[in-house]
């Protein structure tokens, strides 16, 4: 008759990660221009945004920076 009791399986030690993630970027320095072209494009949005209310509101960028 077999025993229930199965022999003892030792641990197998974990296997390292493989992948790269969008944050491990930000560990080898690559992420910083990555964060900094979003902040551009965000900042060129908003500028964009600014001169479309100014241009709605009759008020002329260029014409009052030029005089």
């Amino acid at each position: 008759m077999e025993s229930s009791e199965s022999p003892p399986q030792t641990p197998t030690p974990p296997r390292p990660p493989t992948g790269l993630s969008f944050g491990d970027g930000f560990q080898f320095g690559c992420g910083f221009f990555v964060a900094g072209l979003i902040v551009n494009v965000i900042l060129a949005l908003v500028l964009v945004l600014l001169a479309l209310v100014f241009s709605v509101s009759g008020i002329g960028l260029l014409s009052a920076l030029l005089g």
